[in-house]
């Protein structure tokens, strides 16, 4: 909704069935807004791409947008250790209220600042600020460690000159992407391969801390753009209908 279809405050909508997935839960609908797009994504890039396992150490640039507290969300509680980044330090204290162990002031050259951390580096990096830090997040990885590009928080510039055989660790690092609008509902990706019911059920119980920031009425809805192109938001914006 809002990408290939248009709709995204419509009262009504037809969508495909295969976009479609049934799930049970007493959870009010506003709180239910709030998890399919950001926690399906995390989960599909920590398993699918990234193949995160307890003890491992992943890093999660851009921790505090919708994205990425549900990546750490879910990598915490599957037992991975968690470093965050936040360009506002003042987010910190909220980072590590769900899950990270080290929360990181955000810059351009993170990598060597991590490299004092972890010398010989992380498994994996969840990167959703993009290309603008896609090198410096590959600098982090240990041998054979994995970053996968979610987002584009820093901008949607491609990364120009890139040659992967000259400018990548040469030790077996893995580059991938996910980007689930594009992917989502297709015969290679149905919706039925998220485990939809799980994740409702952790945020019912307490595991997943996924309530959304604000919620809008529907009149409401210039505030709410207004929030979000400030960046005044942690977390996901609901518009009640």
């Amino acid at each position: 909704m809002g990408r290939s279809i248009n709709g995204s405050y419509a009262e009504y909508a037809c969508v495909p069935a295969a976009s479609v997935v049934p799930i049970e839960s007493g959870l009010p609908f506003e709180e239910l807004a709030a998890i399919p797009e950001s926690y399906a994504t995390a989960w599909s890039a920590l398993n699918d791409c990234l193949g995160i396992a307890a003890g491992q150490t992943l890093v999660v640039r851009g921790a505090t947008s919708a994205l990425g507290q549900a990546a750490l969300n879910v990598a915490a509680t599957a037992g991975a250790r968690v470093i965050a980044t936040t360009r506002d330090a003042a987010r910190a204290a909220g980072l590590e209220a769900i899950g990270a162990k080290e929360v990181l002031i955000e810059t351009k050259a993170l990598a060597a600042r991590l490299r004092e951390l972890q010398p010989e580096g992380v498994d994996a990096v969840l990167d959703i600020i993009g290309t603008s830090t896609l090198m410096d997040s590959l600098a982090m990885l240990r041998r054979q460690g994995r970053c996968c590009v979610v987002g584009f928080l820093g901008g949607g510039e491609p990364l120009r000159d890139f040659d992967p055989v000259l400018q990548m660790p040469p030790f077996g690092v893995q580059l991938s992407s996910f980007a689930s609008a594009f992917v989502y509902g297709t015969p290679a990706y149905p919706l039925s391969d998220i485990p939809f019911q799980a994740i409702v059920d952790r945020v019912a119980a307490g595991d997943y801390k996924a309530k959304p920031a604000r919620i809008f009425p529907l009149e409401g809805v210039p505030d709410a753009h207004r929030l979000m192109e400030a960046n005044g938001v942690n977390g996901k914006v609901v518009v009640r209908m």
